[in-house]
């Protein structure tokens, strides 16, 4: 049996794991713990144990000897998704938002959660927009933007809970602040897939919105137009409903090769 090289009996335990995790990163489609245990010069026997230890915490992916291969877990992919640069992201969806405001005649932008706030991340409007009300890095109210509720809808109940239980502000006769309510509109996001704002936040303007789902990740983006009540809700409901949930799927196919280290996908 190999023995302990002297870095490998100086080196910190902590280290040990960062090297492990960087080695099986590079292998999204598996890799044995014996060769990554030869790539640190550690006993397989070693290099076996430190690889359970982060599978028994979701960290690493592992499936059952003889032909044992490990890869990236769950957990660790969330973690990276979440603390995910947005720069990345909003030149990607970029295309997106211009399509969307062409074939919409609205402002179109994306949102995104970060810890208990959703802020917009970009936007597009169409030359004939009079007035965008949502300018990058706004913070949109979680019980009254169309985009917020898109995104909170997906959340645990536990953070739903959090949100709900804070002061509510009634920003026009519109805004929704009982409970019971707002629980039942999640609800109702979650089954459609689509999330509502009808002069909630400010009076004769509104907004449609989608969330942008990836595959066992935390919901963190949606997709959102936003215009007068009239042009969103009478002239052309059905039409910019059917334009948001394509473009914010597109948006989430995007998302998922990301994750999967799509190569086309450059930073």
């Amino acid at each position: 049996m190999n023995e302990p090289t002297a870095k490998a009996v100086t080196e910190k335990p902590l280290e040990r794991y960062a090297r492990i995790l960087e080695i099986i990163a590079g292998f999204p489609n598996g890799v044995s713990p014996a060769v990554v245990g030869d790539m640190l010069e550690l006993p397989k026997a070693s290099a076996y144990r430190l690889i359970r230890s982060l599978a028994e915490v979701g960290l690493v992916e592992m499936t059952a000897p003889p032909a044992a291969t490990c890869r990236i877990g769950k957990r660790l992919t969330r973690i990276l998704f979440s603390s995910a640069a947005d720069d990345w992201f909003v030149s990607a969806a970029l295309p997106t938002l211009n399509e969307l405001a062409a074939e919409t005649g609205q402002a179109c932008f994306v949102a995104r959660l970060s810890g208990f706030a959703v802020r917009s991340m970009e936007m597009v409007a169409p030359n004939n927009q009079l007035r965008a009300y949502i300018i990058p890095g706004q913070e949109i109210p979680l019980h009254a933007g169309a985009s917020a509720k898109a995104i909170l809808a997906h959340q645990s109940d536990d953070f739903i809970a959090s949100v709900l239980g804070n002061p509510l502000v009634k920003f026009t006769p519109y805004t929704r602040t009982d409970v019971g309510e707002l629980q039942a509109e999640l609800k109702e996001i979650r089954s459609s897939g689509i999330a509502y704002c009808v002069n909630e936040d400010v009076e004769g303007f509104g907004a449609i919105a989608a969330p942008i789902l990836v595959g066992g990740q935390r919901v963190q983006q949606s997709l959102c137009i936003t215009g007068t009540t009239h042009s969103l809700f009478e002239a052309a409901k059905d039409r910019n409903i059917a334009l948001v949930r394509k473009m914010a799927e597109r948006l989430s196919k995007m998302l998922e090769r990301k994750m999967q280290g799509d190569p086309s996908l450059t930073d």
